[in-house]
Formats: C-alpha cells, structure tokens, sequence
C-alpha cells in the first residue's frame, strides 16, 4: 500500500511510498480525514520513499495545509529526495509547509 498512516509521539505520519499521484488521492484524503477527526495537532508527511508526485498531490498538499492552518493544526513534509523534492520546489509547496530531514526534526521544531 503506497500510502500508510500511523501515530506517532504526538503527531500522525502518513507515509507516502513510490508515487503520489491522482490514482492515490482518496487513500491520502482518507488519512488526513482521520487525522482531522482526532485531536493530535501536528500531521506529518513523510516523503521520504515516493519517487514521483504528480499536480494532484500538491494540489492536495496544498489544500490540506490551508485546512489545517484555518483549525490551528500544523502539517510538515519530511525527506522528499531527488524529483519529488524539485518538484515540491518548484511549484513552492516549501513556501507553504515547513520540510524537514527526518520525522525527529519536525516534531521538535513544531513543538517549540
């Protein structure tokens, strides 16, 4: 399953795995829909193992940073290599949510 979601500490992790893309959206909706319903604060997406994002994730990136800013929540991306990284870049989806190494550096930096 390419998209997984799991607690944390005190945070949610969805994981995304090989490619974010159209085909995937509901999977990654369900997950934020879940985080939403709980009372956990921050949602991180960790990135570190999707190869591919396509203009669907960071349409949905984007709009779920929105939603989470208007509740007062937090979202953090983690890792994103090599393509998926640049793209995120380029379309400045790092202007909008912080991105972080490693799940360890969001979670600290978003408590303080």
């Amino acid at each position: 399953m390419p998209i997984t979601q799991r607690p944390w500490r005190d945070t949610t992790v969805i994981h995304v795995e090989d490619v974010f893309t159209h085909r995937n959206r509901k999977e990654f909706s369900s997950a934020v829909t879940a985080f939403k319903a709980s009372t956990v604060r921050h949602l991180i997406v960790n990135l570190h193992d999707a190869i591919y994002v396509d203009s669907a994730a960071i349409g949905l990136l984007a709009l779920t940073s929105q939603q989470l800013t208007a509740d007062e929540r937090q979202i953090s991306l983690v890792g994103p290599q090599g393509t998926v990284r640049q793209i995120l870049e380029m379309a400045n989806i790092d202007k909008m949510i912080a991105v972080f190494p490693t799940e360890e550096a969001a979670a600290i930096a978003r408590a303080a």
